[in-house]
Protein backbone atom coordinates (compact mmCIF):
# COMPACT_ATOMS: atom_id res chain seq x y z
CA UNK A 1 0.00 0.00 0.00
CA UNK A 2 1.41 3.17 -0.59
CA UNK A 3 1.61 6.39 1.14
CA UNK A 4 -1.00 8.21 -0.84
CA UNK A 5 -3.58 5.18 -0.73
CA UNK A 6 -3.14 4.76 2.93
CA UNK A 7 -3.56 8.36 3.53
CA UNK A 8 -7.04 8.18 1.29
CA UNK A 9 -7.98 5.20 3.21
CA UNK A 10 -7.67 7.09 6.53
CA UNK A 11 -9.92 10.08 5.49
CA UNK A 12 -12.59 7.89 4.17
CA UNK A 13 -12.62 6.53 7.00
CA UNK A 14 -12.01 9.40 9.74
CA UNK A 15 -14.72 11.53 7.33
CA UNK A 16 -17.40 7.87 7.66
CA UNK A 17 -16.97 8.27 11.69
CA UNK A 18 -17.24 12.08 11.75
CA UNK A 19 -20.43 12.17 9.93
CA UNK A 20 -22.00 9.04 11.88
CA UNK A 21 -21.64 11.03 15.38
CA UNK A 22 -21.94 7.50 16.79
CA UNK A 23 -19.85 4.62 17.26
CA UNK A 24 -19.50 2.35 14.33
CA UNK A 25 -18.92 -1.23 13.71
CA UNK A 26 -15.98 -2.58 12.08
CA UNK A 27 -18.67 -4.44 9.65
CA UNK A 28 -20.25 -1.50 8.30
CA UNK A 29 -17.21 0.40 7.95
CA UNK A 30 -15.58 -2.70 6.01
CA UNK A 31 -19.19 -3.10 4.06
CA UNK A 32 -18.93 0.48 2.54
CA UNK A 33 -15.58 0.34 1.36
CA UNK A 34 -15.86 -3.23 0.04
CA UNK A 35 -19.08 -2.34 -1.40
CA UNK A 36 -17.56 0.78 -3.51
CA UNK A 37 -13.99 -0.92 -4.49
CA UNK A 38 -11.69 1.37 -2.60
CA UNK A 39 -9.61 -1.48 -1.15
CA UNK A 40 -9.78 -5.38 0.13
CA UNK A 41 -10.63 -6.58 3.54
CA UNK A 42 -6.97 -6.80 4.69
CA UNK A 43 -5.99 -3.20 3.84
CA UNK A 44 -9.46 -2.06 6.03
CA UNK A 45 -7.73 -3.40 8.89
CA UNK A 46 -4.27 -2.02 8.37
CA UNK A 47 -5.76 1.08 8.58
CA UNK A 48 -7.82 1.20 11.34
CA UNK A 49 -5.32 -0.25 13.35
CA UNK A 50 -2.85 3.00 12.01
CA UNK A 51 -5.67 5.35 12.70
CA UNK A 52 -5.95 3.77 15.86
CA UNK A 53 -2.34 3.64 16.91
CA UNK A 54 -2.04 7.19 15.71
CA UNK A 55 -4.96 8.15 18.24
CA UNK A 56 -7.27 9.42 15.47
CA UNK A 57 -10.00 7.03 16.07
CA UNK A 58 -10.70 5.14 19.44
CA UNK A 59 -11.44 1.33 19.34
CA UNK A 60 -13.92 -0.48 21.52
CA UNK A 61 -13.95 -4.51 21.41
CA UNK A 62 -16.46 -6.84 22.82
CA UNK A 63 -16.04 -10.72 22.19
CA UNK A 64 -17.77 -10.69 18.74
CA UNK A 65 -17.91 -6.81 17.40
CA UNK A 66 -15.51 -3.77 17.42
CA UNK A 67 -16.92 -0.28 17.79
CA UNK A 68 -14.66 2.34 16.43
CA UNK A 69 -15.37 6.81 17.08
CA UNK A 70 -13.21 9.54 15.90
CA UNK A 71 -10.82 11.36 18.44
CA UNK A 72 -10.49 15.30 18.40
CA UNK A 73 -7.03 14.70 16.91
CA UNK A 74 -8.54 12.47 14.35
CA UNK A 75 -11.11 15.22 13.80
CA UNK A 76 -8.44 17.89 13.50
CA UNK A 77 -6.84 15.80 11.08
CA UNK A 78 -9.54 15.24 8.97
CA UNK A 79 -10.39 19.63 9.55
CA UNK A 80 -6.80 20.02 8.12
CA UNK A 81 -6.99 17.07 5.26
CA UNK A 82 -10.53 16.95 4.22
CA UNK A 83 -9.90 18.88 1.37
CA UNK A 84 -7.85 15.55 -0.28
CA UNK A 85 -10.33 13.61 -0.05
CA UNK A 86 -12.56 13.51 -3.19
CA UNK A 87 -16.23 15.17 -3.74
CA UNK A 88 -17.37 11.94 -5.33
CA UNK A 89 -16.36 10.08 -2.14
CA UNK A 90 -17.57 12.24 0.29
CA UNK A 91 -20.86 12.16 -1.58
CA UNK A 92 -21.10 8.00 -1.58
CA UNK A 93 -20.04 8.17 2.33
CA UNK A 94 -23.43 10.67 2.95
CA UNK A 95 -25.50 8.53 0.52
CA UNK A 96 -24.65 5.80 2.24
CA UNK A 97 -24.75 6.75 5.49
CA UNK A 98 -28.33 7.81 4.83
CA UNK A 99 -29.89 4.90 2.75
CA UNK A 100 -28.76 2.63 6.07
CA UNK A 101 -29.50 4.69 8.65
CA UNK A 102 -32.12 2.73 10.58
CA UNK A 103 -29.73 -0.38 9.49
CA UNK A 104 -26.94 1.88 11.67
CA UNK A 105 -28.63 2.56 14.67
CA UNK A 106 -30.18 -1.24 15.42
CA UNK A 107 -26.66 -2.67 14.72
CA UNK A 108 -24.79 -0.34 17.01
CA UNK A 109 -27.32 0.23 19.52
CA UNK A 110 -27.48 -2.88 20.94
CA UNK A 111 -24.07 -4.51 22.36
CA UNK A 112 -23.50 -7.25 24.61
CA UNK A 113 -19.96 -8.88 26.25
CA UNK A 114 -18.86 -10.70 28.59
CA UNK A 115 -15.90 -11.38 30.72
CA UNK A 116 -14.33 -14.15 32.07
CA UNK A 117 -14.16 -13.49 35.60
CA UNK A 118 -12.60 -16.89 37.37
CA UNK A 119 -12.20 -20.33 36.36
CA UNK A 120 -16.34 -21.03 36.68
CA UNK A 121 -17.60 -17.16 36.60
CA UNK A 122 -18.24 -15.25 33.48
CA UNK A 123 -19.82 -11.42 33.82
CA UNK A 124 -22.40 -10.92 30.91
CA UNK A 125 -23.43 -7.22 30.09
CA UNK A 126 -25.91 -6.43 28.03
CA UNK A 127 -26.10 -2.10 26.98
CA UNK A 128 -29.04 -0.30 25.15
CA UNK A 129 -27.37 3.01 23.50
CA UNK A 130 -29.82 6.05 21.99
CA UNK A 131 -28.00 9.13 20.79
CA UNK A 132 -24.08 7.79 21.89
CA UNK A 133 -25.71 7.81 25.54
CA UNK A 134 -26.50 4.68 27.56
CA UNK A 135 -30.50 4.13 28.20
CA UNK A 136 -30.14 1.24 30.24
CA UNK A 137 -27.12 -1.60 31.00
CA UNK A 138 -27.39 -4.65 33.19
CA UNK A 139 -24.18 -6.93 34.07
CA UNK A 140 -24.81 -10.58 35.25
CA UNK A 141 -22.64 -13.30 36.37
CA UNK A 142 -22.66 -16.80 35.34
CA UNK A 143 -21.21 -20.29 35.91
CA UNK A 144 -20.52 -21.20 31.99
CA UNK A 145 -18.99 -19.45 29.16
CA UNK A 146 -21.30 -21.19 27.20
CA UNK A 147 -24.24 -19.78 28.99
CA UNK A 148 -22.73 -16.41 29.30
CA UNK A 149 -22.87 -16.58 24.85
CA UNK A 150 -26.03 -17.65 24.66
CA UNK A 151 -27.30 -14.87 27.50
CA UNK A 152 -25.12 -12.33 25.10
CA UNK A 153 -27.53 -13.53 21.79
CA UNK A 154 -30.55 -13.79 23.66
CA UNK A 155 -30.01 -9.90 24.98
CA UNK A 156 -29.64 -8.64 21.56
CA UNK A 157 -33.17 -10.53 21.00
CA UNK A 158 -34.75 -9.46 23.73
CA UNK A 159 -33.97 -6.03 24.95
CA UNK A 160 -36.95 -4.51 24.44
CA UNK A 161 -38.80 -7.22 26.41
CA UNK A 162 -36.10 -6.93 29.63
CA UNK A 163 -36.23 -2.99 29.17
CA UNK A 164 -40.05 -3.04 29.58
CA UNK A 165 -39.93 -5.88 32.57
CA UNK A 166 -37.66 -3.72 34.56
CA UNK A 167 -38.99 -0.42 33.80
CA UNK A 168 -42.43 -1.74 35.34
CA UNK A 169 -40.77 -3.99 37.51
CA UNK A 170 -38.25 -1.09 39.10
CA UNK A 171 -41.10 1.74 39.16
CA UNK A 172 -43.95 -0.21 40.92
CA UNK A 173 -45.94 0.80 37.91
CA UNK A 174 -47.39 -2.77 36.67
CA UNK A 175 -50.28 -0.94 34.49
CA UNK A 176 -46.97 0.52 32.37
Amino acid sequence: MTTETLKLYKLIILYFLSLAKQDITNAILSDFILEHGYTDYFSIQETLNALTEDEMIKANQTHTTSYYTITPRGQEILDDCQAHLPYGTKLEIRQYLRDRKIQILESTSVRTDYTRISPFEYLVKGTVMERGSVLFEISISVPAEEMAVEMCRNFKMKNDEIFGFLLKTLSGNAHM
